[in-house]
């Protein structure tokens, strides 16, 4: 049973066969991993929207190295303390390649009852980042879609995950539930400090500011450690930043040299109502 709305008329979608049909005849067929593609044309604003394929084949090699793992535990231990084994409708906004919607699924199954209900929805801009999410993710109705224009129906989510995404908030608001939460992670100063200290001359801030105006913050924690990136890690980490187009090409190539280096994970981790 689809938990999905037609990104044309906003009415569910239903699932016949390898197609998902609207009650207004809009069909949308499924690719071979699983997913619907349900971005409009007029919303696409290039021929390939989102991350491109190597920046997000270079975000999965380096997210399956395990180096933000702990986050991945921190925001599943966030939904444990809250909701128990009590049933939950979970959309990640932003879903990437799926890492942490994988994680937090391992984390249901293990803590909660056998037959629990969960609903899982999953959509990110990027068709490439879909793909994986959708393989990796099977308890998972994924799609290609913007953060900002859902197609999933008001009041439907306990939990809206927002992990590195961008901060679409009047459509998370629509979507979350009386009580529901919306997790937010998002850099702190020290982020990969080291790795920008290497690249630029001038360091700048990475946080961003979080207008969250018809939310009421319930917590805000920071996580920070250490970890060490061996030669294909440093690469993969490059190449899926933004590092890898606007930093100086000499410095890019020394880190690309270098056989390990230490790096400061520093995230905040932000739960509003």
């Amino acid at each position: 049973m689809l938990n999905t709305l037609c990104p044309i008329c906003k009415n569910k979608l239903a699932k016949k066969g390898g197609y998902a049909v609207c009650p207004n005849g809009h069909t949308f067929d499924y690719a071979k991993e699983g997913y619907l593609y349900l971005l409009p044309p007029d919303a696409r604003h290039s021929k390939d929207p989102g991350d491109n394929k190597d920046m997000v084949a270079a975000r999965k090699r380096f997210l399956d190295g395990g180096y933000y793992a702990p986050l991945a535990n921190a925001v599943s231990d966030m939904i444990a303390s809250r909701y128990g084994d009590t049933p939950i409708t979970l959309i990640d906004a932003g879903v990437g390649t799926g890492y942490y919607l994988e994680k937090i699924i391992a984390s249901r199954m293990r803590t909660c009852a056998y037959n629990i209900k969960d609903v899982y929805l999953g959509a990110d801009i990027s068709k490439h980042a879909v793909r994986y999410a959708a393989k990796a993710n099977k308890a998972a109705e994924c799609c290609v879609a913007s953060v900002y224009d859902l197609p999933y129906e008001s009041g439907c989510a306990d939990i809206i995950t927002c992990l590195f995404s961008p901060y679409a908030l009047d459509e998370y608001k629509r979507l979350l539930k009386d009580g529901g939460i919306l997790i937010i992670a998002s850099p702190c100063e020290k982020h990969l400090i080291e790795l920008r200290r290497a690249l630029y001359d001038d360091v700048r801030p990475v946080e961003t500011p979080l207008n969250a105006d018809g939310f009421e913050k319930i917590s805000q924690t920071e996580l920070q450690y250490e970890f060490t990136l061996n030669g294909d890690g440093i690469s993969a980490l490059l190449a899926m930043t933004p590092y890898a187009y606007r930093a100086p090409k000499d410095k890019i190539e020394a880190l690309q040299n270098i056989p390990s280096m230490s790096l400061t994970a520093d995230f905040k981790l932000t739960v509003l109502e």
